[in-house]
């Protein structure tokens, strides 16, 4: 058989999703197996068994070459994984090697998650048509990626694109990285929820906020805030629109800096809408230099969970053809 398929893989702290796409890019199936968060190779050849189906059986023969997209500081020339708090056992690791072992002496693309998303988004969703495009993806913290002419940009420490730990206010919310007054802080789940239990300790939520949250408890999360702030409630919808004001700054401020054709927004927060981009958008548009730039789309993602794999799949498809 052919060498004609690419696997592209999306590592998360409890689940690994992969796509199997052809030379064209269409996606001819995918799955998820549990993540071992200790061991990289062992969750990898868990993953390679679910596939081979796909892949035309043992020994995967047509199968030309692999991307992954994993959370942390990855080095795509190295195959070096840095800094990866929810994959511990995985972290100051060669993520390439882990691949080799579970596919063999494969080509092989690795990216940050948020780049491989970005990528997806680029070839397939939101992003289509565009060479310059900026991502920020908001889950419960906040991730950002950055294409610039058409390749992602990485940086000299594989650290570019950390849009979530751009500071906004030195003296704000803590965030989770230490600092003070990241994006994150704000925009992310985790930011979000925890403004909502300040107003519920400081006694100023609304009835409706109360209610929900003493029904859901620990589980309460921000798809049931969004759902209250849709049906009206001030309040929430007020914790939404301060998220939605500081994403507005820091947009601005890529566009400042990058002067992208247009802003993607992703990740589970993003499903909140308007209640979110309505107010980013007020918020960047007076503090963008560039009068043109003010017409700038800032618009959802459009492939969902699927991005990361999808994109991975891509890269993988690239690096088979010689590139990247």
């Amino acid at each position: 058989m052919t060498k004609d398929l690419y696997l592209g893989i999306d590592t998360g702290g409890t689940a690994v999703k992969y796509e199997i796409a052809d030379i064209d890019g269409l996606t001819l199936g995918g799955g998820e197996v549990p993540t071992d968060p200790s061991n990289a190779t062992r969750t990898l050849q868990a993953l390679a068994a679910d596939a081979a189906p796909i892949l035309g059986g043992a020994g995967w023969p047509r199968l030309a070459a692999v991307g992954l997209a994993c959370a942390g500081i990855v080095n795509p020339v190295t195959g070096w994984l840095g800094r990866s708090p929810n994959l511990p056992g995985w972290e100051n690791r060669d993520l390439g090697g882990a691949v080799t072992a579970a596919f063999g002496s494969l080509p092989v693309a690795l990216a940050n998650d948020v780049n491989g998303a970005l990528y997806g988004e680029y070839r397939y969703g939101a992003g289509r048509g565009c060479r310059n495009v900026v991502m920020i993806a908001l889950g419960t913290g906040v991730g950002g990626a950055v294409i610039v002419h058409g390749e992602l940009l990485v940086g000299v420490h594989s650290g570019a694109g950390e849009i979530g730990h751009m500071v906004l206010q030195d003296d704000g919310p803590l965030c989770t990285c230490g600092s003070r007054g990241c994006l994150e802080a704000w925009a992310g789940s985790t930011g979000l929820l925890r403004a909502v239990r300040r107003l519920l300790a400081d006694g100023v939520a609304s009835p409706s906020l109360a209610e929900l949250a003493r029904r859901r408890g620990a589980a309460l999360n921000t798809r049931d805030l969004s759902e209250l702030a849709e049906a009206g409630d001030a309040v929430t919808r007020g914790v939404f629109a301060e998220a939605g004001r500081r994403l507005g700054q820091a947009v601005a401020n890529l566009v400042n800096v990058l002067d992208p054709d247009r802003i993607i927004i992703g990740g589970g927060v993003a499903l909140a809408g308007d209640l979110i981009l309505g107010p980013c958008r007020e918020r960047a548009v007076p503090l963008i230099l560039a009068t043109e730039a003010r017409s700038l789309p800032i618009v959802p993602a459009e492939l969902g969970p699927r991005a990361a794999a999808v994109g991975a799949a891509s890269l993988a498809r690239e690096k088979a053809r010689g590139g990247r």
